[in-house]
């Protein structure tokens, strides 16, 4: 997939074995890499942004990368630790929410129903029509 100038896009990977989520952004040939967490060596920065440009993610250019010192990276390539941009849509709270109040409610009224039948004595009496063994009949 290429890329044109001014057009911006971006792409999020997930490395679970890192814990680590990566949003790669591209932008006027400038590439923007944010990672949840430091988790990647100086070499496998590189190695992935040779794989990102060998897939087509973003430039060519970044294919032949090297690093010009042990921290830093080719011009145009920022790599950043940065969890902001993850996000939790709205409507999930709203949608939890409910359903929570709603299994709150029901577990309310279930208590205060058996509890009720214990203190008016409708459980533990005789069911009428039992004979005098059976486990339902008091002693």
């Amino acid at each position: 997939m290429k890329t044109e100038d001014g057009v911006a896009s971006h792409f999020e990977f997930a490395f679970p074995r890192l814990d680590t989520l990566l949003l790669v952004e591209v932008a006027d040939g400038a590439v923007t890499i944010r990672a949840t967490r430091d988790t990647f060596s100086p070499q496998r920065k590189a190695c992935f942004i040779r794989e990102l440009a060998a897939e087509g993610f973003i430039p060519e250019e970044f294919r032949w990368l090297q690093l010009e010192e042990p921290q830093s990276f080719h011009r145009g390539v920022r790599w950043l630790v940065d969890f902001s941009w993850l996000s939790v849509d709205g409507s999930r709270f709203d949608r939890t929410r409910r359903g929570m109040t709603r299994l709150v409610g029901v577990a309310f009224l279930s208590m205060v129903l058996l509890v009720g039948l214990v203190a008016t004595g409708h459980l533990g009496n005789r069911v009428p029509g039992t004979p005098a063994g059976h486990p339902f009949s008091s002693r």
